[in-house]
């Protein structure tokens, strides 16, 4: 095996948390592989050509789910038509979705050590096989906009310090009895918005709308999956949208705990493999809870399969 790379975000909550957590798992590497910290985006290119050109075949990733989809989208335009290497989520960031809806439990060191034993013992690696959403150029895992974009916003405000898994809750709670009570806030977050929307080659039944979530993976957060089925149609991708008040629309999150939605005509949920979302002006949207440039038009299909170790 030519080795393991070892990509870490020191931005990531774990790492900024605890700086010294990159070299431990660059001492758990050891021979094996390497480890290297990347300020921004452009040593990442940088380390994706090197990992190439060495014919890296695990490549191991440690920050949150923004670190994953923003590496990964570069390894992708680095590697072009060629297979990327397994993939491995070490975990450590303030968001850690992807690694939750895989099972990927622990801190990244354990994660690591338990990749390292495994290999060490010459066993087979436990793997999945995922695919990747594609938004316009980005490549991610969960889309995002009109309410979701408008609850990423406030939560990724800096007015309170850095973003944490408290604030989210303390966000969603404000936003339940917000919705129970039918006030300003959650009419401002669920402000319904004009947009076309076309689900492989057919038009969707509402003309506006103040949910639209699309993904790979099942779950938003503490533990709700309204994508229920995102790995069950093999190429696509599940993608729920809606158009109805706060109250209603929050008054289904108990369903997705276990997975279901209740039926109701103020709901559009379908699997697909291409979905174009237009709005009248450029409109805001997430990525793994990125929050790229605003676009009148976002184009979202099924991208490439990954394979993945779930150490």
């Amino acid at each position: 095996m030519p080795g393991i790379g070892i990509i870490v975000n020191p931005h990531s909550r774990d790492h900024k948390l605890d700086p010294s957590k990159a070299e431990r798992l660059g001492f758990i590497v050891g021979d094996k592989g390497s480890c290297h910290t990347t300020k921004d985006i452009n040593e990442v290119e940088k380390l994706a050509r090197d990992f190439k050109n060495h014919k890296i075949e695990i490549l191991g990733i440690s920050g949150g789910d923004g670190t994953n989809h923003a590496t990964l989208t570069t390894f992708l335009k680095v590697y072009g038509n060629d297979p990327l290497p397994k993939i491995v989520f070490l975990r450590g960031g303030t968001m850690n979705l992807l690694a939750n809806c895989l099972q990927i439990k622990g801190a990244p060191e354990k994660i690591l050590s338990n990749l390292i034993l495994t290999y060490h013992e010459d066993k087979p690696f436990k793997e999945t096989e995922l695919n990747m959403l594609k938004v316009n150029n980005l490549y991610g895992f969960l889309f995002g906009t009109c309410a979701v974009s408008n609850f990423m916003n406030k939560y990724n405000s800096r007015k309170n310090g850095d973003p944490t898994p408290w604030r989210a809750f303390k966000l969603l709670s404000k936003t339940t009895l917000s919705a129970l009570f039918n006030t300003n806030f959650s009419l401002r977050l669920f402000e319904r918005v004009d947009v076309k929307i076309t689900v492989d080659g057919k038009p969707a039944p509402f003309k506006n709308y103040n949910l639209i979530i699309a993904g790979t993976i099942e779950e938003l957060g503490f533990g709700f999956k309204p994508l229920y089925n995102a790995r069950k149609e093999h190429g696509k991708f599940h993608m729920l949208s809606a158009s109805t008040t706060p109250r209603k629309l929050l008054s289904t999150l108990p369903h997705t705990f276990f997975s279901s939605l209740p039926k109701s005509e103020d709901f559009f949920d379908v699997c697909a493999s291409n979905v174009t979302i237009e709005f009248e002006k450029p409109f805001e949207y997430t990525v793994d809870g990125d929050m790229p440039e605003p676009s009148t038009k976002i184009e979202i299909s099924t991208g490439p399969k990954l394979k993945v170790i779930i150490a």
